[in-house]
């Protein structure tokens, strides 16, 4: 079955952001005062919402590609090389990009171009810039960081499970009750800063709400497990105005419910489905879209409000073009690819090895 919900809220989550970026790099403030106060809000400021979205739906659908896999470090090396082949491509190709918009534009504005050193671009290849403090080339590329530590941490919690399980039954669900009772300390605001720049800890618990909405939907662990962890997140969070963990626990109730009640199969409409196929590709290169597109057309036609809803429509289906361009280039064939890379043995050998034996036999 496929999660044709989750793939929609992916790509409004993308497509929220986009704007969220043109609001808060100031392109179109006049447009934005023209709106209602509400609707400005919801439109353009909330977008920040779509990040940990984002991270709910990761752990939604992490939990349910290794759902009652056994994770050993075979698995897990497999896992590993086929999320590399899913994701580094497009992310590769976003930092060319990247750099490659940089250069033009200091080639329009005749000022020098600072190239970045080895180390960072290193940095950038393997996710660990945000855990060495070296500024990113492209800002959204933070939530990629800890997505990448968000994998490791759950299937290497997964591996220590399947190790101790034999000679602790309960070892499941005291490791990750363990898990979350960890993740909790930041949205309950017992503790503010962080352990270490760049470390995955403040914004686990949004991972852990997909994985336990999932689990909970699976009968994996308790739906008042899940619901008491969810509320545990919300209420604090609400009363500290923590938007980021307010999204988080009521996208994974949203998404728990829909399961649930059979629609997690629901929102299969063209428009929004597009959005969620190039949501990746859309939120790896719209920053260097949304900033030359506005650049051109103020330079060109000035800067009223009338310009601003143009240069704004221009903008959005700019980046929603390019996003498809770039989808086609990169993850029309990674996506493929990393599918051909199993993570089990074939049962066909399976079977071949047992039809050996018994002739052995």
């Amino acid at each position: 079955m496929r999660f044709y919900l989750i793939d929609a809220l992916r790509g409004i989550a993308a497509l929220w952001v986009v704007l969220f970026h043109a609001y808060e790099g100031g392109h179109i403030d006049r447009l934005a005062k023209m709106m209602p106060n509400a609707w400005s809000y919801l439109i353009f400021e909330m977008g920040t919402a779509g990040v940990p979205i984002f991270f709910v739906i990761s752990g939604f659908v992490i939990a349910h590609s290794v759902n009652k896999d056994r994770v050993d470090s075979n698995y897990l090396m497999k896992f590993a090389i086929r999320r590399s082949v899913r994701l580094d491509p497009p992310y590769w190709g976003s930092i060319i990009f990247a750099l490659s918009m940089v250069w033009v534009s200091t080639m329009v504005k005749n000022e020098p171009m600072e190239w970045p050193s080895l180390s960072t671009m290193i940095a950038h290849l393997t996710y660990t810039q945000g855990l060495l403090s070296i500024p990113h080339i492209n800002d959204v590329y933070w939530t990629l960081c800890l997505e990448i530590q968000f994998y490791l941490v759950f299937c290497l919690l997964l591996v220590f499970v399947q190790r101790i399980e034999r000679h602790f039954k309960s070892a499941f669900h005291s490791v990750f009750f363990c898990a979350g009772l960890i993740s909790l300390l930041w949205p309950t605001c017992i503790l503010i800063e962080n352990v270490h720049p760049g470390l995955f800890l403040p914004h686990w618990h949004a991972f852990l709400l997909g994985i336990f909405g999932y689990w909970s939907w699976k009968k994996r662990i308790s739906s008042v497990f899940f619901y008491a962890y969810a509320a545990t997140i919300l209420l604090p969070s609400c009363a500290a105005q923590s938007s980021f963990s307010i999204a988080a626990s009521l996208t994974a109730i949203f998404v728990h419910e829909s399961a649930k009640y059979g629609y997690i199969a629901a929102a299969n409409w063209r428009w929004v489905q597009f959005l969620g196929t190039i949501s990746y590709s859309l939120y790896l290169t719209h920053n260097p879209i949304t900033g030359a597109s506005y650049y051109i057309i103020y330079r060109f036609l000035g800067n009223s409000e009338l310009v601003q809803l143009f240069a704004f429509v221009s903008s959005t289906v700019a980046c929603l073009g390019f996003a498809y361009l770039f989808w086609w280039f990169f993850e029309s064939w990674s996506i493929p690819l990393s599918k051909k890379i199993s993570l089990h043995k074939k049962v066909k050998k399976v079977k071949e090895v047992k039809e050996m034996t018994e002739v052995i036999v």
